[in-house]
């Protein structure tokens, strides 16, 4: 039997692939009962706040245009255009929504000043890591922590929460900085939990 050897690139993320990223993580962060495109606003409130206009952005993606995975990362000094995106993408929302809308980024925004604090110049915070197909995920975290080794950088911080797949982290050698509750998002059946992880790179 013949298998067809496919090459495989990680490249600088193209914004064509970003409705791919929404379809792939708004089951997981939003909630099904929302109508499809509050879901969708929703969820690219949160990828939008883990892009970062620089050179750390990056993709794997197979012929035919298939996403594979992604990783953001961001530098402690870099800054986005959430708020910019949130006030031109929310301008016809309900007041219920807007409120959704403002309390996840009350959020993401605590949980990256959090992260920040723990942060030196020379660290690097992930911002976003997405794997759609089996196996991708750590092809492309094992060859751009190479990367990152080469420019530098001493640690790699993220944060996740219990929605997540946070227990990958823990089986790839991170060290679990601090585990807390985010008492507004917790419901009468289960605490919120988040967890701050760092790795050290050299």
């Amino acid at each position: 039997m013949i298998r067809k050897i496919i090459k495989i690139d990680i490249v600088p993320f193209e914004k064509k692939y970003f409705s791919q990223l929404v379809d792939f993580v708004k089951p997981m962060w939003s909630f099904s009962t929302w109508e499809d495109s509050f879901r969708k606003i929703y969820t690219e409130l949160i990828l939008q706040n883990s892009f970062f206009e620089n050179n750390l952005t990056f993709q794997i993606a197979l012929p035919k245009d298939k996403l594979c995975s992604a990783m953001f990362f961001q530098n402690k000094s870099d800054k986005n255009n959430i708020s910019k995106w949130i006030d031109e993408n929310t301008k016809n929302l309900s007041k219920e929504k807007k409120q959704s809308i403002n309390l996840c980024a009350e959020y993401l925004s605590y949980m990256d000043s959090k992260v920040h604090s723990l942060m030196n110049d020379d660290d690097i915070k992930l911002s976003l890591f997405v794997s759609c197909q089996k196996g991708y995920g750590s092809l492309i975290f094992n060859e751009l922590i190479n990367r990152l080794k080469k420019q530098n950088y001493k640690n790699i911080y993220l944060w996740t929460d219990c929605e997540c797949n946070w227990q990958w982290y823990i089986k790839n050698n991170f060290t679990l900085v601090e585990e807390s509750i985010y008492e507004k998002f917790n419901d009468e059946n289960k605490l919120f939990k988040t967890y701050i992880f760092k790795k050290q790179i050299v």
